[in-house]
């Protein structure tokens, strides 16, 4: 009872974060990470903590993604083939280049050029900038558009990267995907479903860290923010549709 008194609102933080994060494509740790700052707790105990609850929500949004695109294959129902075509083969590239930035991270201990709440602040102006500049230039998504060959070796790279920076921040991955297919003028519902699959596989590949004995997940928060996050990223598929 005293824990779920001292600890329940963090359900509702679990529930915004995880619509946030799957109707973007975007880690929950975009929310997650500045509140867990503004509540003091070590920069271990964020990370950690914000990778376990996404455990739960990105796990969640990838289910009803998936589930979602089997629908629309099957049924041909308001979908574009070619337009749906390449959301495997996306995952294909992604995921694997995703996991092996974020072990090389973890393994070979890569440190953030600075303090992580600095390196998360640069992080989100950079990416708002350029999601600012793809809405003023209007680059208009087709749902006719496939990605050639040559333009997935750049997302395997991107991939990468932002493995790399998961391990960092717990986000990174997922936006750096759909920033890309969003220039590439990728139908921005598969973008989506691609960012929050990749994003899923990823948090997943550290789960041995950040669900061990030893961790530094405060696990009395994770307790009320991952049925929360699983709840949103089951609600968020719906608000995107």
């Amino acid at each position: 009872l005293e824990v779920t008194s001292n600890y329940f609102y963090f359900l509702f933080l679990g529930i915004i974060g995880a619509i946030f994060a799957n109707t973007t494509g975007a880690g929950g740790g975009v929310i997650f990470i500045p509140i867990f700052n503004s509540l003091e707790l070590s920069e271990l105990q964020a990370l950690s903590t914000s990778f376990a609850i996404q455990c739960f929500g990105m796990t969640a949004g990838t289910m009803t993604w998936w589930t979602y695109y089997k629908e629309k294959v099957k049924h041909h129902s308001q979908l574009n083939v070619n337009s749906w075509s390449q959301y495997p083969i996306i995952l294909k590239c992604c995921i694997p280049a995703s996991i092996t930035g974020l072990w090389l991270c973890q393994f070979a201990d890569l440190q953030p050029p600075q303090s992580m709440p600095f390196t998360f602040g640069v992080f989100s102006i950079v990416l708002g900038v350029i999601l600012g500049l793809n809405c003023i230039y209007r680059n208009q998504y087709s749902d006719d558009q496939v990605l050639s060959k040559k333009d997935l070796y750049p997302i395997v790279l991107v991939s990468f990267l932002g493995g790399i920076i998961t391990g960092w921040l717990s986000v990174g991955v997922g936006e750096l995907i759909v920033i890309y297919l969003l220039l590439k003028r990728t139908a921005p519902i598969v973008a989506i479903a691609a960012g929050v699959t990749v994003s899923a596989a990823t948090v997943w590949a550290s789960a041995y860290i950040h669900f061990s004995p030893s961790a530094q997940t405060y696990f009395q928060i994770v307790l009320f923010a991952g049925p929360g996050a699983i709840l949103g990223g089951v609600l968020a598929r719906r608000i995107v549709t």
